[in-house]
């Protein structure tokens, strides 16, 4: 069994240097997450024999209701109660950032945020700077991050035309983005992973981490105005073509965006009235909006401008790649945890460090090297939740744990942009050298996480 479990850790390491180093070997990181789960598995299914009645005795037993185990009753169980259990997971979370993607899709296709490329046409850099962070953090507080950044690069794409201007504000979008999303429970991926797995709440959670979240925010903005000179160059011109279909009335793009924020913040309450999983919220908000959207476009669905248009262009950049790689990684820290290695390594973290500071700081530096969704799935499945009444364990459902450990994923998956999925399109998006990054704006982010630390530990 040993040998077996050192297998599936070996693939597991080997698949988080891979999908890190995406940039140097040009391997795509759905591919490796894939292939990893499933190797995993097969390893795990080829001794399911030891694992399963060590991490799933009482259950195996119940299934086989008296009769004698086999080996394809130990294949039957560990298919339909084990991996499904990750799968299921998984897909909850993927649900959920489907929807939410499309709704601010819907919105944007509509030109509801096209005022937001006039207002933001301002030539004072530094109040550019904070007008952008502030935004961005907000945006990112009420849809996903990878969601935030694409749509808030192509706003400062259409304003900004030095390119070196626009990789600076490209850097601050990507922190306010990280910042603004993990204090909220439908922020970010990894915040919507705790919130499905059930050890925190959209409210406490967010007032936990709003202030350190926004202070560590406000400091990597005061470091980088330090280093903004001049004026914003901006376009002398608005250069978008929408075609031509006309645009929506302004009342009816503020409704659609009324509808939209609102939605977004109504899904904790559908999920605390109802009981129903997240994702069900979300898609109840997108149908609405998306309802609302053909009424005011009803005289122009046959235009073929209009059409293509409406093509999800953000969904399409994000959407499959994003699906096999959060279901590859579901499946290899799955195997991970049912082997037996994480309850290893949380047996031993609690006999010899035993805090949670010192494991959130662990944590935050792998993340800056390795991808922060695996290790935010390790984090949730290395300590179990408390549940016991009246405890006041770091490990109870809102505890500190939970808000210490996506503070740092977020932060320590900032701090290099191999660290996350929004880090990536930036890199992409505008073409930013890791060198440049790490020599001009490492430095400026591992201050700004170790300050906002410093206020989480302050007000905790």
């Amino acid at each position: 069994m040993l040998l077996m479990t050192l297998i599936i850790v070996a693939v597991l390491l080997t698949g988080f240097v891979l999908t890190s180093t995406e940039q140097m070997h040009h391997i795509n990181r759905s591919t490796v997450a894939i292939v990893c789960g499933v190797i995993a598995w097969v390893i795990y299914m080829l001794n399911a024999g030891d694992f399963v009645p060590l991490m799933h005795g009482d259950e195996y037993r119940e299934f086989l209701d008296g009769n004698v185990s086999t080996s394809d009753s130990l294949k039957y169980f560990v298919a339909g109660n084990v991996v499904l259990k990750y799968i299921s997971e998984a897909c909850s979370v993927i649900l959920f950032l489907i929807a939410t993607n499309t709704i601010v899709e819907v919105l944007h296709n509509n030109g509801v945020f096209d005022s937001l490329i006039e207002w933001l046409r301002m030539r004072n850099s530094r109040l550019f700077l904070w007008v952008i962070s502030l935004l961005t953090f907000a945006i990112s507080a009420n849809v996903d991050n990878i969601t935030t950044v694409v749509l808030m690069m192509s706003i400062i794409s259409q304003v900004v035309r030095n390119h070196h201007q626009r990789v600076i504000y490209a850097c601050s979008i990507f922190i306010s983005a990280c910042m603004g999303g993990c204090f909220t429970a439908i922020g970010d991926m990894t915040s919507v992973m705790l919130w499905v797995r059930g050890v925190i709440t959209p409210s406490a959670y967010a007032a936990g981490l709003f202030l350190p979240a926004f202070v560590s925010m406000c400091v990597f903005n005061v470091l980088i105005g330090l280093k903004l000179r001049g004026r914003v160059e901006i376009f002398s011109a608005l250069s978008r073509y929408d075609g031509d279909d006309s645009f929506l009335s302004a009342w009816q793009k503020v409704l659609l965006l009324i509808l939209g924020i609102a939605g977004l913040w109504f899904i904790p309450s559908f999920n605390y009235i109802t009981k129903l999983p997240p994702f069900l919220g979300s898609f109840s908000v997108l149908a609405l909006i998306w309802a609302v959207e053909g009424i005011f476009n009803l005289e122009r669905n046959g235009n073929v401008l209009l059409v293509q248009r409406h093509y999800f262009r953000n969904a399409e950049f994000i959407g499959m790649r994003m699906v096999l790689y959060f279901i590859g990684i579901s499946l290899a820290i799955g195997a991970f945890a049912e082997c037996g290695a994480l309850d290893f390594v949380g047996n031993w973290l609690e006999k010899t460090v035993n805090n949670v500071y010192i494991y959130g700081v662990i944590v935050g530096v792998l993340s800056s090297v390795l991808d922060n969704v695996p290790l935010m799935m390790a984090g949730m499945n290395l300590f179990q939740v408390d549940a016991v009444a009246g405890s006041t364990s770091e490990f109870v459902q809102n505890g500190i744990y939970w808000q210490l450990l996506s503070y740092c994923c977020a932060c320590g998956g900032s701090l290099l942009f191999v660290g996350s999925m929004a880090g990536q399109a930036v890199l992409e998006v505008e073409s930013i050298r890791f060198k440049w990054y790490i020599r001009h704006y490492l430095w400026r982010a591992l201050i700004a996480w170790i300050v906002g630390l410093g206020v989480f530990w302050l007000t905790h």
